[in-house]
């Protein structure tokens, strides 16, 4: 639990993920009550926490057990929120267990303490208070063991039945004692069920996390040259490296945190990738703490091409309008290195050369690297990195005219 004390402000992309994950686990509670087996169709919805937990700090699941406890509540009322905190309790084990390749008695037995204890002191108390309640509920319970009952009795289990009658009865009679003994063995089966269920998806979140993928590593006169003042341009066709070199640069450098103020900022070929604001200023304003002045925003719109868009919904704008929004966004950081990850490669040639003019002017001030596939793109350069030579030799272009580009 570690990460629930981080006093780091989350990050865009915390948050983003938190969001994202929470609205999915609400959608499966929210749908398994129009199923046949709701309550195990909703134990699903535990699956989006534990993927949280694999990859997140603590905080981040906090954030999206709110979000998904306040939109159950409003969508689906307490039954199914109350839902949500049992799928958020078992899916943060679930999730840790996986990171930290915890055993499956380590699971039983942190879901039976964490998701529990919590779960059956809630239960306990609530019913405690609402005697009608918990009277409506056992009548209820009782009327649907009784059915269960003569069905098992009609296909040759009917002491099956009865016990599974006698044993309700005992329970609410001695629900003190009784609930959270059911709630024990449910806590067992559901922490097994779901660690069942998990596995493969988080596996697979596992080998796709970049935590988990080894980064390349960077020589240091390579990093020296590409964190130099001026624009690179990285070279080589596709496969060759280009954007996992870029990405051991955002993880290698001293130049401060991704997407912070001062630090390093990215740019890729598919902008709609990274715009998560509903509106332009939103969007720019994302992560970043204290937020930007009216002003600071406006300049850089105007800088890029987009002057008066502030309040401009992202999903109206065309993919060049977003590409240019993209680069405001790694602009108004104004990054000590920014990082361009075929940014040209999706655009019509005017957006092209606007965003080639960008990242030249960009350069005046910062550390650029720019990885592409276009020859074109070359002209821009101060100096050039071919990942297919042999060895690796940067290659000055001091000699072109920028305005080449334009061509």
């Amino acid at each position: 639990m570690h990460g629930l004390r981080s006093s780091t402000p989350l990050s865009a992309h915390e948050l983003a993920s938190a969001a994202v994950l929470a609205d999915l686990s609400v959608l499966v509670v929210v749908m398994a009550r129009l199923t046949p087996f709701a309550s195990l169709t909703s134990v699903l919805g535990a699956v989006p926490y534990a993927i949280l937990a694999r990859n997140h700090r603590g905080r981040v699941v906090l954030v999206a057990f709110w979000v998904g406890l306040i939109l159950t509540f409003l969508l689906a009322g307490f039954g199914s929120a109350t839902q949500v905190v049992v799928m958020a309790l078992f899916g943060f084990v679930a999730g840790r267990a996986s990171r930290d390749r915890r055993s499956r008695t380590w699971s039983v037995g942190m879901s039976v303490a964490l998701g529990w204890s919590v779960v059956a002191g809630l239960t306990l108390g609530f019913l405690s208070v609402f005697g009608a309640f918990r009277r409506l509920t056992f009548e209820s319970t009782l009327v649907q063991l009784d059915g269960a009952s003569v069905a098992l009795s009609r296909i040759g289990l009917g002491r099956l039945g009865d016990l599974m009658t006698r044993g309700g009865a005992w329970a609410f009679d001695h629900w003190v004692i009784g609930v959270p003994l059911f709630q024990l063995g449910i806590s067992i089966l559901l922490a097994l069920f779901l660690r069942h269920i998990a596995a493969p998806t988080l596996a697979l979140v596992g080998r796709s996390s970049p935590s988990q993928r080894p980064t390349p590593v960077v020589p240091q006169a390579a990093l020296e040259q590409l964190t130099a003042p001026g624009l690179t341009v990285v070279v080589g066709p596709n496969g060759s490296g280009k954007t996992a070199l870029l990405d051991a640069l955002a993880h290698t450098t001293d130049r401060g945190g991704l997407g912070e103020r001062g630090g390093v900022a990215v740019i890729g070929q598919r902008p709609e990738t990274q715009i998560v604001g509903a509106r332009v200023r939103d969007d720019l304003a994302w992560g970043l703490h204290p937020a930007p002045s009216a002003q600071a925003m406006a300049d850089v719109l105007t800088h890029v091409g987009l002057e008066g868009f502030e309040e401009a919904e992202t999903t109206t704008l065309s993919g060049g309008q977003m590409q240019r929004l993209a680069i405001a966004s790694a602009l108004l950081r104004k990054p000590a290195l920014l990082l361009s990850d075929e940014s040209t490669a999706m655009l019509d040639p005017e957006t092209r050369s606007v965003v080639r003019d960008l990242l030249v002017d960009a350069a005046r001030g910062a550390s650029v690297v720019h990885a592409s596939h276009l020859d074109a793109d070359l002209a821009i350069a101060d100096r050039v990195l071919d990942l297919e030579a042999a060895p690796l030799q940067f290659v000055a272009r001091t000699s072109v005219r920028k305005e080449d580009h334009k061509r």
